[in-house]
């Protein structure tokens, strides 16, 4: 069976690669460059490199929140899109398409309806975004991570499988630090946090007198926020520089066992980052992006808080004194706060990645039996 993959969140839609059988051949298609103007590679693509997955890169026009010199040309892109996303298909002659969102998912979607090739959405967040409501529209079944969700897919067929988590998550991770101190382990998310590292910057030397840091600050060659900070850990001396660790990303291992291991985490609030955080029963201080589609992020972590094991920090009330005394607060207090960790767990779907395979697999098999024949669909065009 062949199967295309595509969408904005690659966490989850990995943890279902990893779950397909030796009988898939997979295809990714998506971004080799997370912004428009970046030359830096995303994360997907890197994975993809390093395990041989088939990656097609597709040029998608999006919609973006903040009107750069960008805006124009992106939203252009999205005609050429589909034509694009048409021609892979046909090429690709997969079975089915599954599509985790996104504007790279959305032009994918309409082609493969126009090929009569089947859809199934994941959407991964409370509500729902623009592109998955859009993709709605021609998915035969979506899978969700909430209940809350299913109001937003009235007609479709909806199943609740929750949200994929990676295996290394949820697997027991060994720490390699020897240090008596305790572990705050920062991160930004996939592409880091510029104003979360602004402020970091700022309080480091006195968090280094208490704490090993660990600090993940994404990849961004516009503010090259990773050449900052390793030159500060180059100044430091002794064990200070020791305890002060600082990548553009980590493995996935490695994450699981900071997560596993920190007296705090201070994080971004996407939402497989808030259920990765759930399912370990991390202590979080959460600093949601302050735009965003229907304030998703504030929404993941005001969830969160709610189970008592997080607390959140709007960006716009974040300023280095705060951040650091909220950080002492929380790592006094983290005893209380892990009394409130099975409270979480209510929201973690450990099988979720085996739930949309068995969808994949039964919308699969009948794409190769469907309406439209492989030979068929070499013959359509748009």
């Amino acid at each position: 069976m062949k199967v295309i993959i595509t969408g904005g969140h690659f966490s989850p839609a990995y943890s279902v690669i990893r779950q397909l059988g030796d009988d898939c051949k997979i295809t990714l298609i998506g971004r080799k460059y997370a912004f428009e103007g970046d030359t830096n590679e995303t994360f997907e693509y890197k994975i993809c490199k390093k395990e041989n997955i088939n990656f097609i890169e597709l040029i998608a026009g999006r919609f973006q929140r903040k009107f750069t010199k960008h805006s124009i040309p992106a939203a252009l892109k999205f005609p050429k899109g589909i034509y694009d996303a048409t021609k892979i298909l046909r090429a690709e002659k997969p079975d089915v398409v599954v599509t985790f969102g996104g504007y790279v998912g959305l032009p994918v979607a309409l082609a493969a309806s126009m090929l009569h090739i089947p859809v199934i959405l994941h959407e991964q967040t409370q509500s729902a975004g623009l592109s998955a409501k859009l993709i709605s529209k021609v998915a035969e079944v979506i899978c969700v991570s909430f209940e809350s969700s299913k109001v937003h897919f009235k007609g479709k067929k909806v199943v609740l499988t929750g949200n994929p988590i990676r295996s290394e998550i949820l697997q027991e991770q060994k720490i390699n630090i020897t240090t008596s101190k305790q572990i705050i382990y920062i991160t930004g998310g996939s592409t880091g946090s510029h104003a979360i590292n602004e402020a970091i910057y700022q309080i480091l030397p006195e968090l280094l007198k208490e704490y090993v840091i660990i600090h993940q600050v994404g990849n961004s060659k516009e503010t090259n926020d990773i050449g900052k900070f390793n030159d500060f850990r180059n100044q430091l001396s002794g064990q200070d520089q020791e305890n002060y660790i600082v990548a553009e990303f980590f493995t996935p291992s490695n994450v699981a066992a900071y997560f596993q291991h920190a007296a705090l985490v201070v994080s971004r609030s996407g939402i497989n980052t808030v259920l990765e955080l759930m399912a370990t029963g991390a202590v979080s201080l959460l600093i949601p992006l302050p735009f965003g589609q229907l304030d998703e992020q504030l929404k993941n972590a005001l969830l969160f808080q709610r189970t008592g094991l997080a607390e959140v920090m709007l960006q716009e009330d974040m300023n280095p004194d705060l951040l650091l005394s909220k950080m002492h607060a929380m790592i006094k207090e983290q005893k209380k706060y892990k009394e409130n960790a099975k409270n979480a767990l209510k929201y973690v779907h450990i099988d979720a990645a085996e739930k949309i395979v068995q969808q994949i697999y039964l919308y699969g098999e009948r794409g190769t039996k469907g309406s439209a024949s492989q030979e068929e669909k070499k013959s359509i065009s748009i």
